[in-house]
């Protein structure tokens, strides 16, 4: 049996993000311009420093690849420490709307697992 280890960096999100694929990207608009995700979870999302102010709460819209409707809602901008960065986490999404972003996080998880294995070997399931 071959063990997997994982490490990742304490960042405060509580949430497991993934990296969009850079082909199939999530397109964003918030507070009425154009932007790209860089990380996404169920609870937030990563984008770049130069879209919105942190400290503020912001309308959003999303489409996610794996979504029939874009996902709406709002945004608080965290406030944090790395300014490469914008932290925002979603507020009182519908149930919809979380059920589509938990399913768009967990195809990714499963396309991040078959990438390691392939590039690893194969293991047994």
């Amino acid at each position: 049996m071959t063990d997997i280890t994982v490490e990742a960096v304490s960042t405060g999100r509580t949430a497991y993000r993934v990296v969009p694929d850079p082909d199939d990207p999530i397109i964003l608009q918030i507070d009425g311009r154009l932007s790209r995700v860089l990380d996404i979870s169920a609870t937030g999302f990563s984008a770049p420093p130069d879209v919105v102010d942190a400290g503020r709460r912001y309308p959003f819209s999303m489409d996610l690849p794996s979504a029939k409707k874009p996902v709406t809602g709002y945004v608080d901008v965290l406030r944090v420490a790395d300014r490469e960065l914008l932290h925002c986490r979603f507020v009182n999404l519908a149930p919809e709307e979380l059920d589509a972003l938990h399913h768009y996080v967990l195809v990714r998880q499963k396309e991040a697992i078959r990438s390691l294995r392939g590039s690893h070997g194969t293991f047994a399931d």
